[in-house]
């Protein structure tokens, strides 16, 4: 399995890896590089984020593909799967972009208009609203509600979510699922 995940910001790429054949991995990546530098007289600069452990002759053959498309590499992080838990003790405000690279406990609410991105699951306290790209397939987001929310994850379009039950949004067969963790009851009083 091989997915790889370019973003564009001001001319600026980040590309997000994560992979379990890195021939194929490379291959895959020099097309979509190549595609890129098309568009680009010269050269473009692009920061690789890898989610899988690299040995150094893989870093020299990923330097070299990024060579000989012309992408600058501004940086690397190669980071295997860690578990740290970040928590955030305030909303997430309109207007603001937050990046996450590990997974989020929110004690808060993430406002409308927020841009949020990570490549770990999210887990808020408060509602959702605003735009959330989360990368990986396995990425979740649950909140206690979602309100005009646009979510997004791996490679599923963005939907326009609303729930106001508790729930979970979780990645399945190329789209998106909602799964409400709370199931309201009414009861008749005789």
């Amino acid at each position: 399995m091989v997915q790889i995940k370019i973003k564009a910001v001001n001319h600026t790429y980040t590309v997000c890896c994560f992979y379990d054949d890195f021939p194929s991995f490379l291959t895959m990546l020099k097309e979509r590089l190549n595609t890129i530098a098309k568009g680009h007289s010269g050269s473009f600069e692009a920061f690789f984020h890898i989610q899988t452990e690299l040995r150094e002759k893989e870093l020299l053959q990923l330097l070299q593909c990024a060579n000989e498309t012309g992408t600058i590499v501004l940086g690397l992080i190669n980071q295997t799967n860690r578990r740290d838990l970040m928590i955030i003790e305030e909303n997430l405000h309109s207007g603001q972009t937050y990046e996450f690279d590990r997974e989020v406990l929110l004690l808060g609410s993430i406002q409308a208009e927020a841009f949020v991105s990570s490549s770990e699951s999210i887990y808020c306290i408060g509602s959702v609203g605003g735009n959330i790209d989360l990368y990986h397939e396995d990425c979740r987001i649950t909140a206690s509600g979602f309100f005009q929310a646009n979510i997004r994850i791996c490679d599923s379009h963005y939907q326009n979510l609303t729930s106001f039950a508790p729930a979970q949004v979780y990645y399945k067969e190329r789209k998106l699922q909602l799964k409400e963790l709370k199931e309201e009851k009414s009861w008749v009083v005789q």
